[in-house]
């Protein structure tokens, strides 16, 4: 969940794909280790897809 709301967070930031580093960073900035696997898994899957599609589905 913590990198899902992470991603969202940068999305409405402006970022239209958010990389694994850039959610490392955001979740480490309020001292919270990100777990590699489970990224890299949630970005593979939301990569190149419109994060608004994705919620109305």
């Amino acid at each position: 969940m913590k990198h899902i709301a992470a991603y969202l967070l940068l999305t409405l930031g402006g970022k239209e794909n958010p990389s694994a580093a850039d959610i490392k960073a955001l979740l480490e900035t309020v001292g919270i280790e990100a777990e590699s696997e489970r990224l890299d898994k949630l970005i593979e899957e939301l990569n190149g897809k419109d994060i608004n599609t994705l919620i109305q589905e």
